[in-house]
């Protein structure tokens, strides 16, 4: 047991000898934070937290307001100023806080300038407050409002606020897409200065560890549930009622955005959903025209790395789907080399990973082959089971898919999430992962 520090050659680590800490208990346990936990966790402090992280690390403004299309953050000589709970005539009319972009050092001139709103914990955003601070923009001349909360969106330029005004931009930051955002900043060394990645990882331990702040972990309660049976029992063409589309459409826009955050953070890579506009309208039409909602997925921005997502409210299934060219060689080289790809990454033995080929004007000989019988047969002289002559001599692209009924889960508005998620994370890791450049 060491019970004195040598200056120049006791070790960091052995510190714990020479305070006797208990079995279990770290150093780390003991290290001063930035940003503690507990008290910190209301509306006001959680919001001045994170505003002045954000002014304090120039990459994570420069990756969250250029998301939102304002590059004059990236510009020379320009400053991010943050305020909390900025005065108005009214009380009613004050914003949780204000952030102010300026050029030039001697005398700042404003650039740009947006109200913030914020929630923590089940609260949602308030279209009627949202609002009235609209009201209060116009008077000062600010009509832009960023809102934060636990709310998730499609794109930062989506909104979770319905408002007939006019003349305003409303963006949208969810609190887990913040914390994913500081995380692979960190993870991809884009921040220069260890002190801000210190504030980053500091900012990152805080919103992990605040009992207020979540991903999207339940789809709705007992309304999943009830839409989910009426629905199973529809023909594909049946027509679902108003109140039954808005409990769906609201519910899986959410964990559509969530699972490509779970992935962007449990993986190496930047998972997205392929999507510009509101997903709204697109998934109402899919849950109207066929009961089957298909979420397409881009990974690292790269247009030849994407897979979709299929959810089967008549099958009760979810199906995980990726086409892949080959270009070297005919049908029979082509499928080799798909193997050889997808056995380097360790799925030889997998029957759940399905893999069809697909010739010109789209033909195919079947629904799909396990990769591992295929691998069984590339000793074989004959063609693979996956192909036929007939339909060409060359393939014009594969498509590996994994298919998942989830039975009872599916209904279950808390073990949805779960199995969905595990099944993206799998089909990324296992498939997808192949295919990164």
């Amino acid at each position: 047991m060491l019970k004195k520090i040598t200056f120049g050659s006791t070790n960091l680590s052995d510190l714990h000898e020479v305070f006797r800490m208990e079995s279990g208990e770290t150093l780390d346990n003991r290290r001063a934070r930035l940003f503690p936990t507990g008290h910190t966790e209301k509306e006001t402090l959680t919001t001045s937290i994170f505003l002045a992280s954000l002014s304090a690390v120039k990459e994570y403004r420069e990756e969250l307001f250029s998301a939102i299309g304002i590059n004059k953050i990236k510009t020379r000589n320009v400053a991010l100023h943050v305020y909390t709970e900025m005065a108005s005539i009214l009380k009613d009319r004050r914003p949780d806080g204000l952030v102010i972009i300026t050029s030039g050092k001697h005398n700042p001139v404003i650039e740009w300038a947006a109200f913030v709103e914020v929630k923590v914990g089940k609260d949602s955003i308030s279209s009627a407050q949202v609002e009235k601070y609209i009201e209060f923009g116009r008077d000062i001349g600010i009509s832009n409002i960023i809102t934060i909360s636990n709310e998730m969106v499609t794109t930062p330029t989506d909104s979770p606020v319905v408002t007939s005004k006019r003349s305003v931009n409303l963006y949208h930051w969810s609190w887990k897409y913040l914390l994913v955002m500081a995380s692979k900043l960190v993870n991809d060394q884009r921040v220069e200065d260890e002190d801000h990645v210190f504030i980053l990882n500091e900012l990152q331990r805080y919103l992990r560890n605040h009992k207020n702040i979540q991903s999207y972990n339940n789809m709705g309660g007992k309304e999943w549930r009830d839409s989910v049976r009426k629905i199973n029992d529809y023909e594909p063409s049946q027509k679902i009622d108003k109140a039954t589309l808005e409990i769906l459409v609201s519910s899986l826009k959410q964990e559509e955005k969530d699972i490509s955050l779970q992935l962007t953070e449990g993986t190496q890579y930047y998972v997205e959903v392929d999507a510009k506009e509101d997903r709204s309208c697109v998934i109402e039409k899919m849950l109207a025209d066929k009961k089957v909602v298909t979420t397409p997925y881009i990974i690292n921005q790269d247009k030849s790395c994407t897979f979709t997502i299929d959810i089967d409210f008549i099958r009760q299934s979810i199906t995980c789907c990726t086409t892949q060219r080959v270009n070297t060689g005919k049908a029979q080289a082509q499928t080799s080399n798909l193997l050889k790809t997808l056995d380097r990454n360790g799925v030889g033995a997998s029957d759940h990973i399905l893999v069809k080929a697909i010739y010109k004007r789209n033909k195919s000989l079947n629904e799909g082959i396990p990769v591992r019988q295929l691998l069984e047969e590339k000793t074989h002289a004959d063609p693979y089971s996956v192909l036929d002559k007939a339909l060409g001599d060359a393939i014009k692209e594969f498509e590996i898919k994994t298919k998942d009924a989830l039975h009872r889960d599916f209904q279950s508005p808390t073990n949805f999430v779960t199995r969905i998620e595990s099944i993206a994370e799998r089909f990324v890791q296992q498939v997808m992962s192949a295919f990164v450049a």
